[in-house]
C-alpha cells in the first residue's frame, strides 16, 4: 500500500478519493482495496465504520464490472478515502462508487 501512495494515482468523485496503482500479482485476487475515513471529521468510531460499510458493499456490488475491465496480468491495488464531512446516504455513495470505478477504468484502459 505505500507503494500506492507513493508512485500510485489518483481518481476523485466527491467525496471519495482513491489512489490507485497497477502491480505484479500477489495471490489469486485481481484487486486489493483498503478503505478509509477520517477521525478528524468523524470523532465516532460508529460513524467511521458506517461509513466503510457503505463503501464496502458498494464496491462488492460494482467490483466485478471494474476488475472485467483491468489488462491482464496485472493486480489492481486501490485505497478509497472518504473526504466528505457529511454522513453518507446509500444512494450518494452508490452514485460515487459508480462514477470512481468508471474513472479507474479509463485509467486502466489508457495504461494497457
Amino acid at each position: 500500500m505505500d507503494r500506492v501512495f507513493a508512485e500510485g494515482k489518483t481518481a476523485k468523485a466527491f467525496p471519495l478519493i482513491a489512489r490507485f496503482g497497477w502491480m505484479e500479482p500477489d495471490g489469486s485476487a485481481p484487486t486489493r482495496v483498503a478503505f478509509t475515513v477520517s477521525k478528524k471529521r468523524f470523532r465516532r468510531a460508529v460513524d467511521r465504520n458506517r461509513i466503510k460499510r457503505l463503501m464496502r458493499e458498494n464496491w462488492r456490488i460494482h467490483r466485478s464490472s471494474f476488475e472485467s475491465v483491468l489488462p491482464k496480468g496485472v493486480q489492481g491495488a486501490i485505497v478509497l478515502i472518504f473526504v466528505g464531512k457529511d454522513m453518507p446516504t446509500a444512494e450518494v455513495m452508490e452514485k460515487t462508487m459508480m462514477k470512481l470505478l468508471g474513472r479507474m477504468s479509463e485509467d486502466s484502459k489508457q495504461d494497457a
